[in-house]
């Protein structure tokens, strides 16, 4: 699997972090997870073949997690250099509907209507689906909000997970056990206790009751000195840590 980071930011404007955004290659898949602003633009900028995409997760509902899923369909409808029949699924928490028939009504029902078939796949905690021969896409509950989820994408051996927004959870930190990669959120510096966010030790702690072999923190709301990060992060997890950028790929 490859990974590419589009947005390593949060809803705070900045010229280095887009808001939330990954992609993934796994064979025949590819996989967006959470269209933030400035995601869109950064498939091409990154060389993600964002015409093909395949899937498209999205956590929640925040529009640093989601703000960009109108523009994705434009570009779908106006801004396609070929043609397409492959069939694009959205997949996310119960309520995606309500979220895709708001952009609707804001934008237009013929802008989420491209020449080739979307579905819409709303999953609850626990469920797992396939998105090709031997990929799988599993999630579970987050403490943010009503609807958050973490995902796990499982490939033969290998397995990248994103947390989405949370706050500490040793349930979701299970959750990702033994993952070859997992992302996640890291807000603060310390933890806040009244905002369902993680602070660089709650991360530190998920991660290593994972087990993780890498981990990669991103959705800074604090100016990351890169060292510290990584040496807090380091007194509590064994495995390597990565500071999230745009436009950083890792394949597992």
């Amino acid at each position: 699997m490859k990974l590419t980071i589009l947005g390593s930011g949060t809803v705070v404007p900045d010229g280095t972090r887009n808001s939330a955004g990954y992609f993934i290659e796994a064979g025949d898949v590819r996989l967006m997870m959470d269209c933030g602003a400035g995601t869109v633009h950064a498939m091409a900028r990154y060389g993600c073949d964002w015409e093909r995409l395949t899937q498209i997760y999205i956590s929640h509902f925040h529009v640093d997690h989601v703000g960009e899923l109108a523009a994705l369909f434009f570009a779908f409808k106006y801004g396609m250099r070929g043609e397409r029949d492959e069939p694009l699924m959205i997949i996310g928490p119960r309520g995606l509907d309500r979220v895709i028939d708001g952009l609707k009504q804001a934008f237009g029902e013929k802008l989420f209507s491209p020449k080739f078939p979307v579905s819409l796949n709303m999953i609850d905690p626990g469920q797992q689906i396939d998105l090709a021969d031997d990929i799988s896409l599993a999630v579970t509950k987050t403490p943010h909000t009503d609807e958050s989820l973490a995902v796990r994408v499982t490939s033969g051996a290998s397995s990248i997970g994103y947390t989405g927004d949370t706050g500490y959870s040793e349930a979701v930190g299970r959750f990702f056990a033994k993952t070859s990669v997992m992302i996640s959120e890291c807000s603060f510096r310390e933890r806040r206790p009244e905002v369902a966010h993680v602070s660089i030790n709650d991360v530190a702690r998920m991660a290593a009751l994972a087990e993780a072999e890498r981990l990669i923190v991103t959705h800074f709301y604090f100016a990351v000195n890169e060292e510290e990060v990584t040496r807090e992060i380091q007194r509590e997890y064994s495995g390597e840590v990565i500071i999230g950028r745009d436009g950083f790929q890792l394949t597992v």
